[in-house]
């Protein structure tokens, strides 16, 4: 049987649909304070459902370096995803992040001793590499989506090492229609990710999206001419959508 094509909003997390309150700045914070207040962006909730009665599937795609840092477990990832979907009256359709990082370094150029070293090394999955949007298409052929795992904040796990452990839920199984779908983003990372990946890259100016345009602007004179520019996601949807 032939599956449907579906089209998806591939999204950013912090700073495209939710405020980035700076937390991930400092080595040491109370995370888990942090988590609970999660705020969506202004109308994104609402943007985000007008995105969904047009056909479009949300899928968060997340670079949450954190994990590796040592600065919070798997289990606040999850929590602060929970959070998010309350928030947004359960629009997200699915989950993926990626727990590593290539230096493991923080602001200070220091590792943390909480650090977790298996996790510092160049994956396939962290944007702008496209191993998240991939895990995505796959699961979605096979009728799932990687979710939010109540177990895993239940029982407040580190890191689950073995990712297909990690709770799915059922949809209908469907191909990812690339020509119709964009990853939407606020860095110059999430841009690229879903270029290489063949979705139709959104650059957005919330979060840090302002400072990091006009540095690109500025040294490489490419997300200007190079790739579709919106104040937010609010603009792209209510335009393009």
């Amino acid at each position: 049987m032939e599956l449907v094509k579906q089209k998806i909003l591939f999204l950013d997390r912090d700073g495209t649909i939710c405020y980035d309150d700076g937390a991930f700045g400092s080595e040491k914070f109370p995370y888990r304070e942090v988590i609970e207040k999660t705020r969506p962006i202004e109308g994104v909730k609402e943007s985000l459902r007008y995105a969904k009665e047009k056909g479009y599937m949300l899928v968060v795609i997340s670079n949450q370096a954190g994990i590796a840092k040592g600065r919070f477990d798997e289990c606040d990832t999850h929590y602060s995803n929970k959070i998010l979907q309350e928030k947004l009256d359960g629009l997200i359709d699915g989950f993926y992040y990626c727990p590593h990082h290539t230096s493991g370094k923080n602001n200070n150029g220091k590792i943390s001793a909480n650090a977790k070293m298996n996790l510092i090394f160049h994956c396939d999955c962290r944007k702008p590499e496209i191993g998240m949007f991939v895990q995505c298409e796959n699961d979605l052929k096979n009728g799932t989506l990687q979710y939010i795992d109540e177990r895993m904040i239940n029982e407040k796990t580190a890191y689950e090492e073995d990712r297909s452990k990690i709770y799915r839920k059922s949809v209908v199984p469907a191909m990812v229609d690339k020509d119709n779908s964009y990853m939407i983003g606020d860095k110059w990372l999430d841009v690229l990710s879903g270029e290489r990946y063949g979705v139709n890259p959104i650059f957005v100016m919330s979060g840090e999206g302002e400072v990091e345009y006009k540095e690109k602007r500025d040294k490489q004179k490419v997300l200007p001419t190079k790739y579709e520019v919106f104040n937010d996601i609010n603009q792209f949807i209510r335009e393009r959508l």
